[in-house]
């Protein structure tokens, strides 16, 4: 008989047993593939931020509480002659929200003339630069918000404000961000705000929430950190400045420590179809033990007799893995398109994609289960005599 007949054949014989496990098999593998492409994800974005150099200013006690607008010209003074700090970006939020909507975006007022250098990753063409300076009411806008609302470039959109005054303001569309790190933001001009905001009766017209300094490298980023709080120092406005990885990993923790959450996660799925494989062979072998005599009696060997139990261990691991590995590959790729408007702000939801570490991983994980809790099934169908395994079942 063709030893993959018999394998197969093994595996037909107790379907709903082997649907069951297979999917004992797929489940957690398919989450194993989800939260390590999450934390790869997040991995990413990290390193993206660490290339442009940008360190976030804001008030020490809470990002709630805004700063002069005079900050930035005091934290110029550091570096009159830019061979240390590139430029300086105040940003403002404003929360705002499409009419007839409860989807708030990530939309923030930035200073007009440092938006640019500042935030060269917004990528926008020399005539969207020109634009930008030269449309008070210009906007520039990420690729997944103008998907989700069919928004284009030259579009007027305006957006209500969800923080006191509450302003209505209409925006034209300058240009509109590849960059997958950028998809899930609306930036605008502070000084289009200042005027909104003064025309309202705002007696804070001219706060920011958050200065981002873009330094010339980073043993510039460094050594400008301290200094800058030095700078605010036993004043009202006292500052914590951190570097772009800090600041964002803060947002992340505030919903608790999603990379241990997700790697601590994988370790338990492992367990899980530990257990699954190792209690599916064990019952496997229990229940064809006289089938096994019987091919050791019409001359099979004891090496084949382990391969066959082994061989079935790591087929039913494997068949698992790829059943819980495809679907997850496929809807980790469109987990934002999937994801309520309001949970696409989540910045990884951007950049996630299914890891071929992950996959690669699980695949292999499979196996090495499949290994493990086939290994000693197979060493006891080799090792028993065939008259004792006929005289037991008989």
């Amino acid at each position: 008989m063709n030893f993959g007949y018999i394998l197969v054949q093994n595996l037909r014989r107790n379907r709903l047993r082997t649907v069951l496990t297979l999917l004992a098999f797929a489940l957690p593998m398919a989450v194993f593939v989800a939260a390590i492409s999450l934390v790869v994800a997040m991995a990413r974005i990290g390193k993206e931020n660490e290339k442009h150099l940008r360190l976030a200013v804001h008030h020490k006690t809470t990002i709630t509480n805004m700063l002069p607008e005079g900050g930035r010209r005091k934290i110029e003074a550091l570096d009159p002659t830019h061979t240390r700090i590139a430029a300086i970006c105040g940003t403002r939020w404003f929360g705002g929200r499409v009419p007839d909507t409860q989807n708030t975006l990530t939309s923030l007022a930035a200073d007009a003339d440092t938006f640019p250098l500042v935030y060269a990753d917004s990528e926008m063409t020399p005539a969207e630069l020109e634009d930008w300076q030269r449309e008070r009411s210009g906007c520039v806008v990420g690729k997944v918000i103008a998907e989700q609302y069919n928004w284009e470039k030259g579009r007027r959109v305006t957006l209500n404000s969800t923080v006191p005054p509450y302003l209505s303001l209409e925006f034209k569309i300058v240009a509109v961000m590849q960059n997958p790190t950028k998809a899930n933001y609306f930036y605008f001009r502070r000084d289009y705000l200042q005027e909104s905001l003064k025309s309202a009766g705002s007696l804070q017209p001219d706060l920011v929430n958050i200065f981002w300094v873009k330094c010339n490298s980073v043993a510039e980023l460094h050594r400008v950190q301290p200094e800058i709080d030095a700078l605010f120092a036993n004043s009202p406005d006292e500052t914590k400045t951190e570097d772009e990885n800090a600041f964002f990993a803060g947002f992340t923790q505030a919903a608790g420590n999603i990379p241990g959450l997700m790697q601590a996660m994988a370790v338990v799925v492992v367990f899980i179809i530990a257990l699954v494989a190792g209690n599916t062979m064990m019952m496997s072998f229990r229940e064809r033990t006289r089938e096994l005599a019987v091919f050791k009696a019409i001359g099979f060997s004891r090496r084949r007799v382990f391969g066959l139990v082994l061989g079935e261990s790591m087929l039913l691991a494997l068949f698992g893995a790829v059943l819980g590995v495809l679907p997850a590959a496929v809807g980790v790729m469109y987990a934002s398109s999937l994801m309520p408007a309001s949970m696409r702000s989540f910045g990884p939801l951007t950049q996630l994609r299914a890891s071929p570490a992950a996959v690669g991983a699980s695949l292999g994980i499979g196996l090495a289960v499949g290994l493990a809790a086939g290994l000693w099934p197979a060493w006891q169908a080799m090792r028993m005599r065939t008259t004792d395994a006929l005289r037991r079942v008989a």
